[in-house]
C-alpha cells in the first residue's frame, strides 16, 4: 500500500473515531452535535438547532380538554332543545287538558240545568196531572186539548202511574174518549211508540 494510501486510510479512522465520538457524547447529553455543526457555514441551514416548546404537552393536553368542553356543550346545548320541546309539549298538554277541564265542567253545568229542568218539567206534570184527577172530566179535557201533544202525553201517562201507585182504575182511557177523536187517536200513537 503506497503512503498516500495509507494517510488517507488513517484520515478516515480519525473521522470515523470523531464521528462517533460526537455522537456517544451527544448520547450521553454531554454534547449536542447539532449546535457543533451549525457552526459550521456550509451546514448551518441543514442543521438548525430547533428549541423545542416546553409547554407543548401542556398546550396539546389543554386543546383536547377545550375538544372535550364543546362536545360537552354541544350535548349541553342538545339537552336544553330536547327540555325546551318537552316543557313546550307540556304546556300543550296543560292547556288541552285545562280546556277539557272547562269544557267538562260546562257540561256538567248544562247537565244540572237540564235536570233541573226536568225536575220542574216532572213538578209540574204531576201537579197538572192532580189538577186534572180532581177536576170534573168534561172541564179536565177542555184543557187537556189545549196542551202541547208532548206534555199532554206526560201528564196522562203521570195519572196512569199515580193510579197505578194508588191501585186504582186510570182515568185516562174515559178522558181519552170524551176528546176529540182525531187528537184522542194522534195522542194514543204517540203513546204506544
Amino acid at each position: 500500500m503506497s503512503r498516500s494510501k495509507r494517510i488517507l486510510f488513517l484520515l478516515l479512522i480519525n473521522l470515523g473515531l470523531v464521528i462517533l465520538s460526537i455522537y456517544f457524547l451527544d448520547m450521553l447529553e454531554i454534547l449536542d452535535y447539532r449546535q457543533i455543526f451549525s457552526q459550521i457555514p456550509f451546514l448551518r441551514e441543514s442543521f438548525v438547532v430547533k428549541i423545542e416548546n416546553p409547554f407543548l404537552l401542556e398546550k396539546l393536553e389543554l386543546e383536547k380538554k377545550w375538544l372535550l368542553l364543546e362536545e360537552k356543550q354541544r350535548n349541553l346545548d342538545d339537552a336544553k332543545r330536547e327540555m325546551e320541546k318537552a316543557f313546550l309539549m307540556i304546556t300543550q298538554k296543560q292547556e288541552e287538558l285545562a280546556q277539557e277541564k272547562e269544557n267538562i265542567q260546562n257540561m256538567i253545568a248544562q247537565f244540572e240545568l237540564a235536570k233541573q229542568n226536568q225536575a220542574t218539567y216532572e213538578k209540574r206534570v204531576e201537579e197538572i196531572a192532580t189538577q186534572i184527577e180532581n177536576m170534573p172530566p168534561q172541564s179536565a179535557v177542555k184543557i187537556l186539548e189545549k196542551q202541547e201533544d208532548e206534555m199532554l202525553i206526560d201528564i196522562l201517562r203521570m195519572m196512569e202511574k199515580r193510579a197505578q201507585a194508588a191501585g186504582k182504575r186510570s182515568l185516562v182511557p174515559y178522558l181519552l174518549s170524551l176528546m176529540d177523536p182525531e187528537q184522542s187517536a194522534r195522542i194514543q200513537r204517540k203513546m204506544l211508540e
